[in-house]
C-alpha cells in the first residue's frame, strides 16, 4: 500500500510539472483595479503548491532546498525585499500608483514560488525532473512556432486569427517581444535538450521550427540578442582555443542560416520581419520613443540614487517630474529597477544573473561542452534583450534561471541511478 501511495504521489508530482510547463506560454490579460498579463501557469502554481505542502516529507525536502540552493532564494527575498523599501518614496511623491506597485511586489513573490515549487521537484527527483521537464518544454515550444508560423501565414492571406499584432506572431503570449523572449530560451532548452538524449544529428528540426517562428514575430531586439550572443559564444571558443567546438557552432548556425534565407528568398513570409530588422534607427521605427524612455528613467534615478521613484511608478512620477504623463513603462528592465529601485534594488536584482554568467563562463573554460555553450547563449539573449522591454515578471524567466542555476552546479561524472534514463544525464559531459 505504502509504495503504491508513493508511486501515485510520484506520477501525480510528474503529471504536474509537465501541466505547468505547458501551461506557462498561455498568457491572458486580468483586470483587478489594474490590468495584469497573467499566465494559465499561475492558476495550476496555487494548486502545485497546496499539493506540496499537503504531503509531509516534503517539509523535509523544503529545509533541504533551502539549505542546499540558499543563493537563489537569498537572492529572490533580497530583491523583494529592496522592492519594499523603495516604496517608502510612496510618501513623498505626488502622484502615487499604489496598487500597480503592490501588483509589482506580487508577481516577484509569485515568481519566487514558482523557484521554490521547481527546486523542490528537482531536489525530490534530481535529474528525472529535469528531464521531463526538457520533454514537456520541447513539446510546448514546437506547438507555440507552429502557432506563429500559421497565424502569420494566415494573415499574409488576410485572415487574423488574433494570435498576431499587425503580423507580427505572438500566438498566445499577448505581445510579439515577449513571444520571441520565449522562443529564444526555449531554442536553448530544446538544445541542450538534445545534449541530453545524444541526438545524432546537428541540428533537429525542433531548434530550426522554433527559429523560424522568433524570425516570424519580427522582433528586433529578440533577434539582434540572439546573433549577438551566437556572435559572443563564437568568439569566446576562439580565444579559448575551442576549435571542436567553434567548428560545431559555425555548422549550426550556417544550416539554419540557410535554411532561414533560403525561406525568405523563396516567399514573402518572413520579408516583413527582415524588413522590419533593416529599419532600425530609421525615422518612425519607434527608436526615437525608447530613447526618450531610457532617458527619462535615467534622470528619474539620478533624482532619487539610492531607493529610487518607488516600485512601479515609473508613470505616475512622470506626472510629477515633466508635468505630463508617459503612457508606457520605459521598455527596459536595467533602467525600470535603477528608477523605481535605486542603486541597492539594482544591486539585488544584477547580481545573480552575473554569478550565473560567470559560472557559465567558468564551465566553459573548465569543462566545455555544449550545455554550456546553450546556456551561454540564452543567457546572454535574455542580458541582451532586457535592455529593450521588462523581463522582472516573467514566469518562464524565472525558471530559466532557476534550471541554469541546478545545471552549473551538477557534476555530470556521476550518474545518480543505475537506469536507462537516468544515464542520459551523464551523456551531457563533454570531452575536454
Amino acid at each position: 500500500m505504502w509504495c503504491l501511495m508513493v508511486l501515485s504521489n510520484r506520477r501525480i508530482d510528474f503529471f504536474l510539472i509537465g501541466a505547468l510547463v505547458v501551461c506557462l506560454p498561455f498568457m491572458f490579460r486580468l483586470n483587478m483595479v489594474i490590468e495584469l498579463n497573467v499566465s494559465l501557469a499561475d492558476i495550476l502554481i496555487v494548486i502545485i503548491l497546496f499539493w506540496l505542502i499537503s504531503i509531509k516529507e516534503n517539509q523535509q525536502v523544503l529545509a533541504v532546498v533551502l539549505k542546499q540552493n540558499y543563493l537563489i532564494i537569498v537572492y529572490m527575498l533580497l530583491l523583494i525585499y529592496f522592492c519594499i523599501i523603495s516604496m517608502a518614496n510612496y510618501f513623498t511623491n505626488i502622484y502615487i500608483d499604489f496598487p500597480y506597485g503592490l501588483s509589482a511586489i506580487i508577481k516577484l513573490f509569485v515568481n519566487f514560488i514558482y523557484v521554490l515549487v521547481l527546486l523542490i521537484f528537482i531536489e525530490k527527483y534530481k535529474d528525472d525532473v529535469i528531464l521531463l521537464l526538457f520533454k514537456w518544454w520541447r513539446i510546448t515550444a514546437i506547438i507555440i512556432s507552429v502557432l506563429c508560423i500559421i497565424s502569420v501565414i494566415l494573415y499574409r492571406f488576410g485572415v487574423d486569427n488574433g494570435l498576431t499584432s499587425g503580423g507580427r506572431a505572438q500566438a498566445t503570449l499577448n505581445d510579439p517581444n515577449l513571444a520571441a523572449l520565449y522562443l529564444i530560451v526555449s531554442f536553448t532548452i530544446v538544445a541542450i535538450s538534445s545534449t541530453f538524449v545524444q541526438k545524432k544529428l546537428i541540428v533537429n528540426v525542433a531548434m530550426v521550427v522554433v527559429l523560424i517562428a522568433l524570425v516570424s514575430t519580427a522582433s528586433r531586439g529578440g533577434m539582434v540578442s540572439i546573433v549577438f550572443s551566437v556572435l559572443i559564444v563564437l568568439f569566446l571558443s576562439l580565444m579559448m582555443g575551442r576549435i571542436k567546438e567553434l567548428f560545431f557552432l559555425l555548422i549550426i548556425g550556417s544550416i539554419i542560416s540557410f535554411i532561414i534565407l533560403l525561406i525568405n528568398s523563396s516567399s514573402d513570409f518572413l520579408s516583413f520581419a527582415m524588413e522590419r530588422v533593416a529599419r532600425i534607427g530609421t525615422e518612425g521605427d519607434g527608436t526615437s520613443d525608447r530613447i526618450l524612455l531610457w532617458k527619462s528613467a535615467y534622470e528619474m534615478w539620478m533624482d532619487n540614487p539610492f531607493i529610487g521613484i518607488g516600485i512601479g511608478q515609473f508613470i505616475p512620477y512622470s506626472t510629477e517630474m515633466y508635468g505630463y504623463t508617459f503612457s508606457s513603462i520605459p521598455h527596459n528592465t536595467y533602467l525600470s529597477f535603477l528608477s523605481e529601485t535605486g542603486i541597492l534594488g539594482f544591486l539585488a536584482f544584477i547580481w545573480f544573473p552575473m554569478y550565473l554568467v560567470i559560472k557559465v563562463i567558468l564551465g566553459l573554460i573548465k569543462r566545455g561542452g555544449n550545455v554550456f555553450y546553450y546556456l551561454f547563449i540564452g543567457l546572454n539573449a535574455i542580458a541582451i534583450q532586457s535592455i529593450t522591454i521588462n523581463i522582472e515578471n516573467i514566469r518562464f524567466i524565472w525558471i530559466y534561471l532557476a534550471v541554469c542555476f541546478v545545471l552549473i552546479h551538477t557534476d555530470f561524472n556521476q550518474q545518480p541511478k543505475d537506469t536507462q534514463e537516468n544515464s542520459a544525464w551523464i551523456k551531457l559531459e563533454v570531452n575536454e
